[in-house]
C-alpha cells in the first residue's frame, strides 16, 4: 500500500527546491566545491615549489657553445648578471628549461627541500610532477616567486658595466645613506637594503616563455577556465596606443619628520597617501606633510595594443573578436598594426575604479597581460629565429648563380606562365631606396605596379603570393575599401575620451605593400585618395582639430578589369582602362594581360594545372613532414627547387641593403631611351592611345635598373639592369600586341577563318572534319567578335562556297580541306 503524502509536506518539499534554484544550482555548488578543494591543494605544495624556484634559479644549466665566462652554463645566473648590469630589462623563465629541470628533479628529489619542509619524498615527487602545471594555470603568484628567488640570488655588478655610476646608483646610495641615519644603523647592512621595496632595488622584471609542444589557442576558445593562467594565442594586431610612464614605486618626503616613505602600486590605480606612517610622526601624534618626489620614485613602460582574432579562425557567418593586450618593459614598441603575432600572456580581469564599475553594473572586461611576442614573419630590418641557416642557404642559391631568374620563377609556382610578372614582383618587392635631397625633397623608390586583364588570368592569386612573402602587407579589396578605410579616420579613444587617428590599410602597410583587389570597383571619390600616398608617400589629415601628416611609405600593387569586363582589342588601351590619366601616370609598371588563344600555351596551361592537382595530397604531405627547404617543389610538381617564404624574405632583405649608382656611361643611353618613346608616340610610330609617357616615366625606368641591379647584390647599375628594365615595360604590353584583332583593319571574316582552321588542324580524327559552331563562337569571343557577328562571317564563306555548316546549324566544316 503507498504511503500517504501530506500536503504540508509536499509544500516543504517544494519550498527547500525553490530555495536551492533547482539541479543547476546543485551542479554549480558541486563545481565550485571541486575547485575550492584544487585550490586548497595547489596551496599545500606552495612552500615547497617556492623553494625549488631558488634552486631551478641557482643549479639549473644548459650546455651551450659558448659559456658564459663567469658563470659557465648556469643558464640564469648569466642572465641575471647581464639584468644587474642594467644589459636586459626582462629575465625570461623559459618553461622548457623547468620542464627539464622537473624530468631531473623527479628522478633525484632534494633531500634538503624535503627535510626543512618536513614532507615525504613521494610527495615532494608530486608536487614537482604538477609544478608546470601550476606555473601555467596560476601564473601571477609563481612570477612573485621567480622574482623573489631572482632577487635573493642577485649578483653583484660588474664595476665595468656601462651603467655603473649613473644617476640611479646615485640616488640609490643617497637614498641608503639617508635610511642609515635615520634608524641609527650602519650603511651597507641587510636591514638598510630590506628597508627599501624590491621593485625599488631591481630594475628588472621577470616574465615566462611558453613551452614549444604547447599549440596557439583560438581567441573564442578562451573561457573562464583560463583566468589567471597563461594563455597562447594566434591574433593580429589592430591598434597600439603610445608608449606612458606607469609608476611602479612612489616615494613621498614628509617635511615634518624628513623620512621618505615608500607605496609600491601593483594595480593600474592607486590612492595616494594622505598621512605620514614614520614612527617619528607617529610619536609625536602628528598627520605629517607629504611631498610627492617624482625624481626617486620609478616608473615603468607602458603600452596597450588591441588584438584580433585571424581571419581564418572566425565561423562563418561570424565577426571577428577582439582584446586588449598590456604590454610593459622591453615589450613595448615590439610590434606595429597589421603585424600577425603568437601571444602569450595572463588572462586577467581588467581593474576598473568604482565609478566606472558602477556604470558598467555586473559586466567585467577582460585583458591579457603579455609575456611573450612572436611575430609569424620577421621584417627585413629584424633577424629571423634560424637566421644563420637561412644566409648559408641564400649564400649557396646565390653561388649558383641565375639567382634573379630563380627567385622570380618561386613567386607562385603553381601558377603557369606569367614568366614577366612574377619578375616585375619580384622588383615590386625589392624596389629602388629613396633618396632625399639636401632641400628636404625626397624622390620614392617604391615601384607602384598595376595589372589590368581578363578574369581569370590570376591576377589575385599573384597578390596573395606577394601578401605572404612581404613581411609586412595588407591586402584589401575596391569595393571593401572606403577612402577613410584606405588612409585614416579619426576616433574617440573609450578609456581617455580623447580623439585620435586609427591608421587605414595603406597608412598599417607603412614600409611595406598595399595589394588593392577589384581596383576599378572603387568609387572615384576613393580612388583620389591614392593619389598622394603614391606620389608624396604622406596622407594629410585635417579632421575633427587634428592637423597632421601620417608617413604612407607604401608600394601600391592594384589590379583591375577592364571596363567592359573583358579586354576588348577593338578599342584602345586608354579606354579599356578607362582610369585617370594623373592615376595612370603613378604606376612605374602597367600590365595589360589578355587572355590570348594559344593552342600550345592552352595545352601546357591545361597539364600544369592537372599535374597540380593531382600530387596536391603527396605534396601536402611532405609539407607535413618537414621536408628540406620547406618548399612544395620537392615533390616533383616542378622542374625547379623554389624557395620558401622566410628564404625569399631573407634574400630581400639583404638586397635591400644595396643602394646601387648609375654608371656614367649609361646616363646617356637612358636619355635616348626616353627622348626615343616619346618622340615614338608624337610622330604616331606606336599608337598614341595605347601608351602614356611621361617624366614618370624616366624616374620608372631608373627604378627598376635599380632594382634588378639590388637583386644581383651589386652596388653599381649596369647594362643589363637596364636592359632588362626597358623589356619589362615592352613586355608590359606584349599581350595586346599579340591579339590579332588589334592589328588596324583586322577583318572578322579573316578572324572566324583562322579560327575554324585551327580547331580542324586540331582534330585527331581525319574522318571527322566537322568543328561545334559553340567552340567557335566561344574562341571567338576572346577576340570580342559576338555570335552574330561569327554567323554573318560564316555565312559569307558559305556564299563563297568555302564554308558549309550541318542542317541543324550547330557544325562547321570547310568544303576543301584547308591547306
Amino acid at each position: 500500500r503507498p504511503h500517504a503524502v501530506s500536503p504540508k509536506s509536499l509544500q516543504q518539499a517544494s519550498g527547500e527546491t525553490m530555495a536551492s534554484g533547482g539541479p543547476s544550482n546543485a551542479m554549480r555548488e558541486s563545481v565550485s566545491r571541486n575547485n575550492l578543494g584544487r585550490a586548497r591543494e595547489a596551496a599545500k605544495r606552495f612552500p615547497e615549489l617556492k623553494e625549488l624556484c631558488r634552486k631551478f634559479i641557482t643549479t639549473f644549466e644548459k650546455r651551450t657553445e659558448f659559456p658564459d665566462p663567469r658563470w659557465g652554463y648556469l643558464k640564469y645566473k648569466a642572465i641575471l648578471q647581464r639584468a644587474v648590469n642594467r644589459h636586459i630589462e626582462t629575465v625570461y623563465i623559459d618553461l622548457n628549461d623547468v620542464e627539464a629541470f622537473c624530468k631531473q628533479e623527479i628522478m633525484e628529489p632534494d633531500q634538503r627541500i624535503s627535510d626543512e619542509k618536513g614532507i615525504p619524498m613521494i610527495q615532494l615527487q608530486q608536487s614537482i610532477e604538477l609544478w608546470l602545471a601550476d606555473i601555467e594555470s596560476n601564473t601571477a603568484r609563481y612570477m612573485r616567486y621567480f622574482y623573489e628567488a631572482c632577487d635573493a640570488e642577485m649578483p653583484d655588478r660588474e664595476t665595468s658595466a656601462e651603467s655603473f655610476g649613473s644617476a640611479k646608483d646615485i640616488i640609490m646610495k643617497w637614498r641608503e645613506r639617508t635610511l642609515a641615519a635615520q634608524n641609527g644603523i650602519a650603511e651597507g647592512t641587510e636591514a638598510v637594503a630590506a628597508a627599501i621595496p624590491v621593485r625599488l632595488r631591481n630594475d628588472f622584471d621577470v616574465k615566462f616563455l611558453p613551452r614549444n609542444s604547447r599549440n596557439p589557442m583560438k581567441l573564442r576558445e578562451i573561457t573562464a577556465s583560463s583566468v589567471g593562467s597563461l594563455v597562447q594565442l594566434d591574433c593580429m594586431v589592430v591598434r597600439t596606443t603610445s608608449v606612458k610612464p606607469k609608476v611602479e614605486v612612489v616615494t613621498y618626503h614628509c617635511e615634518v619628520c624628513d623620512a621618505e616613505i615608500f607605496m609600491t602600486v601593483e594595480s593600474d590605480r592607486y590612492t595616494p597617501l594622505k598621512e605620514c606612517p614614520s614612527q617619528r610622526c607617529k610619536d609625536n601624534k602628528q598627520s605629517g606633510k607629504l611631498r610627492n618626489n617624482v625624481r626617486t620614485s620609478k616608473f615603468g613602460k607602458y603600452q596597450e595594443m588591441k588584438v584580433q582574432e585571424m581571419s581564418e579562425h572566425v565561423p562563418v557567418g561570424g565577426v571577428p573578436r577582439s582584446i586588449t593586450v598590456i604590454m610593459a618593459g622591453d615589450l613595448t614598441r615590439s610590434v606595429l598594426p597589421g603585424d600577425a603575432i603568437t601571444l602569450t600572456g595572463v588572462y586577467a580581469p581588467l581593474a576598473m575604479p568604482w565609478q566606472v564599475a558602477s556604470r558598467r553594473g555586473a559586466m567585467q572586461d577582460m585583458i591579457i597581460d603579455a609575456h611573450s611576442i612572436r611575430k609569424h614573419k620577421s621584417g627585413y630590418n629584424e633577424d629571423a629565429e634560424d637566421e644563420q641557416e637561412i644566409s648559408r642557404r641564400v649564400q649557396e642559391a646565390m653561388e649558383q648563380g641565375n639567382m634573379y631568374e630563380q627567385a622570380a620563377r618561386s613567386i607562385a609556382p603553381e601558377i603557369f606562365g606569367h614568366t614577366d610578372v612574377k619578375k616585375a614582383l619580384l622588383l615590386v618587392l625589392v624596389g629602388s631606396f629613396t633618396k632625399q635631397m639636401k632641400d628636404g625633397m625626397k624622390i620614392r623608390g617604391d615601384i607602384h605596379t598595376l595589372f589590368m586583364g581578363d578574369p581569370g588570368v590570376a591576377k589575385s592569386q599573384l597578390m596573395k603570393q606577394v601578401v605572404n612573402i612581404a613581411p609586412r602587407s595588407v591586402y584589401t579589396t575596391g569595393k571593401g575599401s572606403s577612402g577613410v578605410g584606405l588612409t585614416a579616420s579619426v576616433i574617440r579613444d573609450n578609456s581617455t575620451g580623447e580623439v585620435t587617428l586609427e591608421g587605414g590599410a595603406l597608412v598599417l602597410a607603412d614600409m611595406g605593400i598595399c595589394c588593392i583587389d577589384e581596383f576599378d570597383k572603387m568609387e572615384e571619390s576613393d580612388r583620389t585618395a591614392i593619389h598622394e600616398v603614391m606620389e608624396q608617400q604622406t596622407v594629410s589629415i585635417a579632421k575633427a582639430g587634428i592637423t597632421t601628416t601620417l608617413n604612407c611609405r607604401t608600394t601600391v600593387l592594384a589590379a583591375a578589369n577592364p571596363v567592359f569586363g573583358r579586354y576588348n582589342p577593338y578599342k584602345s588601351p586608354v579606354e579599356n582602362i578607362d582610369l585617370p590619366p594623373a592615376l595612370l601616370s603613378r604606376f612605374d609598371l602597367l600590365f595589360l594581360l589578355l587572355d590570348t588563344v594559344d593552342g600550345e600555351k592552352d595545352k601546357n596551361l591545361a597539364l600544369h594545372v592537372c599535374k597540380v592537382h593531382t600530387n596536391y595530397q603527396k605534396n601536402d604531405a611532405e609539407k607535413k613532414a618537414g621536408d628540406d627547404g620547406g618548399s612544395p617543389a620537392n615533390s616533383g610538381i616542378y622542374d625547379f627547387k623554389a624557395f620558401d617564404a622566410s628564404l625569399m624574405r631573407h634574400y630581400i632583405r639583404k638586397a635591400r641593403t644595396f643602394e646601387p649608382l648609375i654608371d656614367d656611361d649609361l646616363q646617356r643611353d637612358i636619355v635616348d631611351a626616353y627622348v626615343s618613346m616619346r618622340d615614338e608616340e608624337k610622330h604616331g610610330e606606336k599608337d598614341s592611345r595605347k601608351s602614356y609617357t611621361t617624366p614618370r616615366t624616366l624616374l620608372a625606368i631608373l627604378r627598376l635598373s635599380q632594382a634588378h641591379a639590388r637583386c644581383r647584390w651589386s652596388d653599381r647599375v649596369e647594362r643589363q639592369d637596364f636592359d632588362e628594365a626597358i623589356r619589362l615595360m615592352k613586355a608590359s604590353k606584349e599581350s595586346v600586341e599579340l591579339s590579332a584583332p588589334a592589328r588596324k583593319n583586322a577583318n572578322p571574316l579573316d578572324i572566324v577563318y583562322d579560327i575554324v582552321s585551327d580547331l580542324s588542324r586540331q582534330k585527331t580524327d581525319p574522318d571527322d572534319p566537322w568543328v561545334e559552331m559553340a567552340h567557335v563562337t566561344s574562341m571567338a569571343g576572346h577576340k570580342a567578335l559576338t555570335q552574330e557577328m561569327v554567323v554573318e562571317a560564316i555565312e559569307n564563306w558559305e556564299s563563297l562556297s568555302v564554308l558549309t555548316r550541318n542542317p541543324e546549324k550547330t557544325q562547321v566544316k570547310f568544303l576543301v580541306p584547308a591547306a
